[in-house]
């Protein structure tokens, strides 16, 4: 099964808008997606409100993204938001 990651602008203008000590983590768990399905030890969960996206914890960030399955998985990283109570 191949996984293919692609970023939304929003997404990659959100993680250039992080402090640096930040970005790297993201950028490495983002990257740990790419495993997919074998993605033991990922703060993965579906949210509920939302048809088809999920959110990926990584320090006090939250990255949003949308799977479609299938012989290819798609995954569209869609945003990077700081958490707060208004974050989803």
């Amino acid at each position: 099964m191949t996984t293919v990651i692609k970023w939304k602008t929003r997404a990659v203008k959100d993680l250039r808008a992080l402090p640096s000590q930040d970005q790297k983590p993201v950028r490495e768990k983002v990257n740990a997606l790419q495993a997919y399905p074998d993605i033991h030890g990922l703060d993965i969960k579906k949210l509920t409100d939302k048809n088809g996206q999920y959110r990926l914890r990584v320090k006090n960030y939250r990255v949003l993204f949308e799977m479609e399955g299938g012989e290819i998985v798609v995954i569209d990283i869609l945003r990077i938001l700081r958490r707060t109570s208004t974050t989803y």
